[in-house]
């Protein structure tokens, strides 16, 4: 299709101009698109304002000295607890009433959906166009008192002499005093009158009207950080926060125009995600009942250490709990489940056919047991030694540290040899060049398997026990243990399992740090634990490599716009030059997004760069698996899926796939056939993944084939999948205007779409999450 295409057609760009405005304010519907009384406007404006009025009663009176500032806070909140729920049961009372409406012929459909005819001022048409209400009435209720609590916080956040007291001039007052009240109002509309279409959408549906709280949250935050500083004084740390606080709580609406900040949902898992995966060691996990248990346990595990009051026991308690937490959460469930059945007397029920498929694994379990226990009888020893030993605790884990450093290179060169190519960029001379006949291949590949069984001796049974060396033989273990000593090797013990290859880049940069001998006063060897500088060297490791992939992505998005003549449009070398002109600017938003470990959303794929808003690995708040574009193909993917799960068991044990980590993406190919491949989570010898099908031409053969698998961008693919949510869930673009911009064969835009989980998506097959499993 040709690139001339708009974008948004004639009537899309009349109802994206009328929702763009309404998010931006909160809700207020200043541009209908069609004639309407005066009246409407104005009960909208007086609506919007009302919060100002309520809570500018309680800042005349304490700025006349006549309340305290409390007390101003108690009455503009109470007062606007009054209004709100008069506003609501307003439309409660309204919504009981039948109105007769009249059809309004049109040729535009949109606007024929939202056209209303008006009687009065205060008809039941209008209170329901005004305040549309709550679907049920315990939000009723609660939506109004926390909008009573807003406005009494938020006056109390915003008085006058409070924000000059806090810069020590008078100077900025006025404008943070005038600004931070629009947002304040921007709050309570989209709370308690009606709540506008978020960019930043999460659920296709509000089943439990979650997201008239998003803003109210942030806002909250704000004054809790305020409040912080009020109880503990002479806080310099508080007092500069609070200061940028101040002036970054005026700039709320444009963060929330253009996406950045993340509905309720959304960041609640996305925090429980980040805190599970770098605070305390553990993996993105493939469902989101998984992940609250998970973080609950890893939690408490962090938290039970503290408590421990002997040394050896808080070792062998984080090195224990280290390793049965990085193992998979169903070979758990299915091992306790086993020796329930087989523990339960007088029970002669037959096993069910889906029991019956999967035997209990002797091995694995065995293999668990005798490592487990290895791992603790040395940790005991260690830690023993270190507390005993006449020789320096720092040189011997200097002496473990270089072996690992030397073990890291040793394992990143066997890693290399299994992929085609060298650091993604030579050729590999080990690899077999000769891929068409399948007998060739796997003859000259089998010699470069017996280098992945090596490879995964060292990363599964050395590398481990040599990490626990090393943490066993730190200082910091032989006193009292503090809180940062507790998170610090709590993560550290788990992350030797969990991720056994990021631990050795982990422990390998911190020896190095050491081999250089800095100075002992300086902030990393003064207030840092090993612990904890593990954990912040992984923090920066991990945004580093996001920010590289996210460079990568954002210049891939510019040479495409302009390379591919078919997508070029009239204002690509607009675009092109701006961001090479402002390209500091871009670099700043990758930043950003790096920082916040969110997609890089290129809109419409052109390189116009937005903070997306922080979301879980998964993207989506749907289970993976569980819904499909079913077709007449999707058999062939049903009955390939478990063949290439064990295909992909043994190439993922000798490290053909590079580095697993949750959220890498893969895609694979034969003839006509494509599957996209997703890793979910991680463990001590397995993973866990999803299987998705593309729209294909049919190739049957009866013969073993290769299935070439390469990488894909992770940053890529997120940034891709947030931009779909943006165009259809908020711009509603239809399929004439998706295709104009669809073909970008250096993105792969076509495949990453259909990838994408509906109802974004539409994969024709797309398996349940999948444990892959090697030892």
């Amino acid at each position: 299709m040709s690139p001339d295409v708009p974008l948004l057609n004639d009537y899309k760009q009349d109802f994206f101009l009328k929702r763009l405005p309404q998010t931006v304010l909160g809700g207020p519907r200043l541009k209908l698109g069609y004639w309407a009384p005066p009246y409407i406007y104005v009960n909208q404006i007086i609506l919007f304002l009302m919060p100002w009025v309520l809570g500018g009663i309680g800042t005349l009176l304490y700025q006349l000295s006549v309340l305290k500032d409390y007390y101003t806070a108690a009455l503009s909140g109470g007062l606007m607890l009054v209004a709100a729920l008069v506003i609501q049961f307003t439309s409660v009372k309204a919504k009981t009433k039948s109105v007769t409406v009249e059809r309004i012929l049109t040729t535009d459909i949109l606007a024929e959906e939202d056209e209303h005819e008006f009687t009065s001022c205060a008809g039941a048409e209008t209170v329901k166009f005004l305040i549309p209400g709550k679907k049920y009435i315990a939000n009723t209720v609660f939506h109004s008192v926390l909008a009573g609590l807003l406005c009494g916080l938020g006056t109390w956040y915003l008085l006058p002499s409070r924000i000059t007291l806090l810069y020590g001039c008078a100077g900025g007052t006025a404008p943070l005093f005038v600004f931070g009240w629009m947002t304040l109002c921007i709050g309570e509309y989209s709370l308690i009158v009606n709540t506008p279409i978020e960019t930043a959408t999460f659920q296709t549906q509000d089943t439990y009207e979650i997201t008239p709280l998003m803003r109210p949250l942030y806002i909250f935050f704000f004054v809790s950080v305020d409040l912080a500083h009020r109880l503990i004084k002479n806080t310099p740390v508080l007092q500069h926060m609070n200061q940028i606080l101040h002036i970054l709580f005026i700039f709320l609406p444009f963060l929330w125009a253009i996406g950045t900040l993340p509905p309720p949902d959304a960041l609640f898992l996305w925090a429980m995600e980040q805190v599970l995966e770098f605070g305390l060691g553990g993996s993105a996990m493939s469902t989101h009942l998984r992940l609250l248990v998970m973080f609950v346990v890893s939690a408490g595990t962090a938290v039970t250490s503290y408590f421990i009051p002997s040394t050896i026991g808080v070792v062998l308690f984080m090195t224990g709990l280290g390793f049965l937490l990085s193992l998979s959460l169903s070979d758990i469930s299915f091992v306790f489940r086993h020796s329930m059945t087989r523990n339960r007397a007088g029970t002669k029920a037959q096993p069910s056919a889906r029991a019956s498929e999967r035997r209990f694994p002797w091995k694995e379990f065995l293999l668990h047991v005798i490592v487990l226990v290895l791992a603790l009888l040395e940790t005991s020893l260690l830690h023993h030694f270190a507390g005993f030993s006449q020789i320096s605790n720092s040189s011997s884990q200097a002496i473990v540290g270089h072996i690992l450093v030397i073990l890291l290179i040793v394992l990143w060169i066997l890693r290399e040899i299994q992929s085609i190519y060298i650091l993604g960029i030579f050729r590999n001379p080990f690899y077999p060049k000769d891929v068409r006949t399948v007998t060739v291949f796997l003859g000259k590949q089998a010699r470069l398997l017996k280098v992945g069984v090596v490879r995964r001796i060292l990363l599964t049974l050395v590398s481990p026990f040599l990490l626990i060396a090393f943490l066993s033989l730190d200082n910091s273990l032989q006193s009292l243990h503090s809180a940062s000593v507790c998170l610090g090797f709590t993560r550290a013990f788990r992350m030797v399992w969990q991720n056994t290859e990021n631990a050795l880049l982990e422990t390998a940069i911190v020896s190095a740090v050491h081999l250089l001998k800095p100075s002992a006063d300086l902030w990393w060897n003064r207030n840092l634990n090993t612990g904890m500088k593990l954990l912040l060297v992984g923090v920066i490791c991990d945004r580093l490599i996001q920010f590289i992939s996210k460079l990568q992505f954002a210049v891939t998005v510019l040479l495409a716009s302009w390379m591919e003549k078919k997508q070029r449009r009239t204002t690509t070398t607009a675009l092109c030059t701006l961001n090479v002109i402002f390209f500091p600017f871009v670099l700043v938003i990758i930043a950003f997004s790096t920082l916040l470990s969110s997609p890089l959303l290129p809109l419409f794929t052109l390189p116009v760069f937005l903070v997306g808003f922080p979301r879980p690995a998964q993207s989506w708040p749907g289970a993976v698996g569980t819904t499909a574009c079913v077709c007449a193909d999707t058999m062939y993917y049903d009955q390939m899926v478990p063949r290439l799960t064990a295909a992909l068991q043994t190439a993922m044990a000798a490290g053909s796939f590079g580095l697993l980590l949750p959220g890498s993406h893969y895609l694979g190919r034969f003839q006509d056939r494509l599957v996209w491949i997703m890793i979910l989570e991680c463990g001590y010898t397995y993973c866990c993944i999803n299987i998705k099908g593309a729209y294909t031409g049919r190739v049957l053969t009866l013969q073993e084939v290769l299935l070439q698998v390469g990488k894909l961008n992770a940053e890529a693919v997120r940034g891709q999948w947030a931009n779909l949510s943006w165009e259809l869930l908020y711009a509603t673009n239809d399929d004439e205007e998706r295709y104009s911009i669809q073909a970008q064969p250096l993105l792969l835009r076509n495949l990453t779409v259909q990838a994408a989980e509906p109802p974004l998506g539409y994969p024709i097959c797309s398996s349940e999450p999948l444990s892959v499993h090697w030892c």
